[in-house]
């Protein structure tokens, strides 16, 4: 048995919600941080007996904007997690952050908590495309960032970028592409490039409805797509998952953990947690979960038990996300089956399609099925 575990913190405050974003996140709640924090400390205490019983080897704290909160809270969180913990296990600890929000002060305590990796929400450097989906930050603020967490000596830096954006042209994009592998001697190691959605309900559907913003049509989104990953590529960042790059080394340990299908407990409102063959999801509404964490109620809204065939599909889906696939010899360990002998059919016809192949011990998804992934992850669900 594998007895490693990872732990996602969840931050819900922002200073002002993006256009785009369906997380679980609000904008005008700094009343509640002070309770929000004491809420989430005490839920990690009452997982303590879990958490001492496995190996923490990452932790991740998302949001929302972590960095936006008083840095005395995240060190108040680390501490906590470190009275459940064994401290010298853990290979990895990453906290989100907005350049707006960036400090030596806070970066410096971060440090001093443990935190030896930052990830950093850049999105683009044209300020005038970061106002056009509410962005808080300028490409001044993100290089000021960029300098200070040098200065503090974060080694571990990753960014995030969004395309296509309203209005953004292929130039624009290409643009920002060769800005980033510039930046590359400033110990960005990582670079996570999303491909944007439109939830509905967010400030972005409605003014895509509108028609006061527009997107580029596919085929100007496809070029980006290519000139993004033959250019990360050729510059060192190794494409080992399908939205995420990095230095060799520098692959993001904790979000592995979810790809490959492991543990890891979630704390906060709207956190998610995959333990014992069950998911669950936290209460997402703040208030909610202060009010049922302070009077020793669950916070638990959705659980989800899998059977073993839903483990598999998923399990599949998962490691297809990775670039090296799906090892056929770990499947079988761990699933005590040939994958053959389940889905033969499935994997034949995605061959036939050019969609998958097979590379020695593996399976996965070729050029064109990286480019339709989720045709290929259809079979599978």
């Amino acid at each position: 048995m594998n007895n490693e575990i990872g732990i996602y913190i969840h931050i819900p405050f922002c200073l002002k919600k993006c256009f785009y974003c369906d997380f679980n996140s609000y904008a005008d709640k700094e009343n509640l941080i002070e309770k929000y924090v004491f809420a989430l400390c005490k839920e990690i205490l009452e997982n303590s007996e879990i958490l001492s019983e496995y190996k923490v080897t990452t932790i991740y704290i998302g949001g929302g904007t972590p960095s936006y909160i008083d840095p005395k809270y995240i060190k108040q969180i680390m501490d906590t997690i470190y009275l459940c913990i064994d401290k010298s296990s853990v290979e990895e600890i990453t906290i989100e952050a907005n350049p707006n929000s960036i400090t030596k002060e806070k970066l410096e305590i971060y440090k001093m908590s443990g935190i030896n990796r930052l990830s950093i929400g850049l999105q683009s450097n044209h300020n005038s495309i970061l106002k056009k989906i509410g962005r808080v930050h300028t490409i001044e603020d993100f290089e000021k960032a960029l300098d200070i967490a040098n200065s503090v000596g974060m080694e571990n830096i990753s960014l995030d970028l969004i395309y296509p954006l309203p209005d953004l042209s292929f130039n624009q994009f290409k643009d920002t592409v060769d800005y980033v592998v510039s930046l590359k001697s400033k110990n960005i190691k990582h670079i996570s490039v999303y491909n944007l959605e439109v939830h509905e309900n967010t400030k972005l559907a409605f003014l895509l409805n509108e028609n006061y913003v527009s997107l580029v049509d596919e085929d100007e989104e496809y070029e980006m797509y290519k000139y993004l990953k033959d250019t990360l590529q050729n510059n060192g960042y190794n494409r080992y998952e399908i939205s995420n790059y990095a230095i060799s080394g520098y692959e993001s340990k904790h979000n592995l953990r979810y790809w490959n299908q492991e543990l890891y407990l979630g704390f906060g409102a709207g956190a998610s947690s995959f333990f014992g063959g069950t998911r669950y999801k936290n209460e997402t509404s703040i208030e909610k979960y202060i009010d049922n964490i302070l009077n020793n109620k669950s916070v638990i809204i959705e659980k989800e038990e899998l059977d073993l065939l839903s483990l598999i599909k998923e399990y599949i889906i998962l490691q297809l996300r990775k670039i090296e696939g799906l090892s056929l010899s770990a499947f079988k360990s761990k699933y005590k089956k040939d994958i053959y002998s389940l889905f033969s059919i499935e994997i034949a016809q995605l061959e036939k399609d050019g969609l998958l192949v097979k590379d020695n011990d593996n399976i996965k998804l070729t050029s064109r099925g990286l480019e339709v992934a989720n045709l290929a992850w259809e079979k599978f669900i």
